[in-house]
């Protein structure tokens, strides 16, 4: 199993991706939205029905793909007056090629709340607002081109994609859906529902409770997913405000999460990680196991159906994970006041202390990772410059984006190497 996060990315470029995250409406810039067979509220979902017949490989969906990474990026209108006045740009970096351009047309989201991922064959687009907001789930082909709606979701319900992707079967979406509540003091419903990209219905495959859970990624064919539980012998009853419990700390001593493995058949569910308090912080999910450090700074891995860790190995006082990757886990630290990056090489157990450093947000810091560009290979933000910047589509049309942004194609080797040279990434059509 792999994870791309999006927010795996600099703290300077997450700040400027996910600027304009407020709710609103959205008009897609889409054909029209084909019938869907059955547009449900929530609480008549169709259940699914066990069946023997062998399910269809999971696979995970976020922002990249073999061939490389997508994420949203706000465009400039016409004369640069106003950041996303231009619509919302898929972004697209070739990793064979070393290019970055958009894709297809932009859509005209009316603000910065939507969601881009990518598999082989197509890109979703997702977006929810507020309650009298209808939420948004396109599909393209991977040039953007054929874009259509999946799905025609009833009024005052949303989509929530927003930990970072989408699973499914090939014929299928699953994803977390929630019906919203119009009282503030009751909690939304929400269910893990599967889209039939076929039919176009949608049916509960597992509901959560009032603490809610998550859809974290996918294992052995099955659905990983959270669940926050409180304990039978609380003598605490939860508050709810703004849609939210508002008496966490009182709860907390009763509160745990539990990671488990679903299977979207049967609906048979196995618990293979718990800890206490209402989120999971071993969040650090990646090629079949929970990624952490632990309070002496060692880096501890526990692969997924085992019950004991694994103590990789000693780490600077204060690293944290960046990303886990197919051939190195990369961790950020502060050392005497200056940032550093270091590099676990997973095949032989090697940390080393990577050398680069460049000027990034008015400071001499580390080279930053965006992630993964194949195995032993990585997207890194060479450069960080303001104020408005040229990309070409591949149609030739000009946008501006904003700037943060000169990227590279980087080897370990030139991660621990500041003589091994990167590989600049490229504009196609831009002058």
């Amino acid at each position: 199993m792999r994870r791309w996060n999006l927010c795996v990315m600099t703290p300077i470029l997450c700040a400027a991706i996910l600027t304009g995250c407020g709710r609103g409406n959205a008009t897609p810039a889409s054909t029209e939205k084909p019938q869907a067979t059955a547009t449900p509220e929530t609480s008549e979902l169709a259940e699914p029905t066990p069946t023997q017949t062998p399910a269809r490989a999971l696979h995970w969906i976020d922002g990249r793909n073999s061939e490389g990474l997508y994420w949203r990026e706000p465009l400039y209108g016409e004369g640069g007056r106003r950041y996303g006045d231009g619509g919302i740009g898929a972004h697209y970096f070739d990793f064979a090629r070393a290019t970055e351009e958009i894709v297809g047309k932009p859509q005209n989201f009316e603000n910065g709340n939507v969601y881009l991922f990518a598999d082989e064959d197509s890109l979703y687009w997702a977006w929810s607002g507020m309650i009298l907001d209808t939420p948004v789930l396109l599909r393209s082909d991977l040039d953007g081109s054929n874009c259509e709606s999946v799905y025609d979701f009833p009024q005052g319900t949303a989509i929530g994609v927003w930990d970072g992707g989408l699973a499914s079967d090939g014929d299928g979406l699953y994803f977390r859906y929630s019906q919203i509540s119009d009282d503030p003091k009751v909690p939304d419903e929400n269910f893990l529902v599967r889209l039939d990209l076929t039919t176009r219905t949608l049916e509960t495959v597992t509901r959560w409770d009032k603490f809610w859970g998550n859809l974290m990624g996918v294992w052995q064919n099955r659905l990983l997913i959270t669940r926050t539980l409180l304990a039978e012998d609380c003598p605490v009853e939860p508050v709810y405000d703004h849609y939210s419990v508002a008496n966490r700390e009182e709860l907390s001593p009763w509160l745990r999460t539990v990671l488990y493995a679903l299977d979207p058949v049967t609906g048979q569910e196995e618990e293979l990680y718990s800890e206490p308090g209402f989120f999971l912080a071993r969040s650090d999910l990646a090629y079949d196991a929970l990624w952490s450090v632990d309070d002496q700074s060692r880096l501890i891995c526990r692969p997924l159906g085992q019950t004991e860790d694994q103590v990789l190995a000693q780490l600077p006082e204060g690293a944290y994970i960046w990303g886990v990757y197919d051939e190195d886990v990369l961790l950020y630290c502060t050392e005497e006041g200056e940032q550093w990056l270091y590099v676990y090489h997973r095949a032989d157990g090697s940390l080393d202390r990577s050398p680069r450093k460049g000027w990034f947000g008015g400071e001499y810091r580390a080279i930053s990772i965006i992630g993964e560009a194949g195995p032993g290979r990585y997207l890194v933000l060479s450069d960080a410059n303001t104020g408005m910047q040229q990309l070409a589509g591949a149609d030739g049309t000009q946008y501006l984006i904003d700037g943060y942004n000169g990227y590279a194609i980087a080897s370990r080797e030139a991660l621990l190497d500041s003589s091994v040279p990167m590989t600049p990434v490229t504009r196609p059509g831009t002058p």
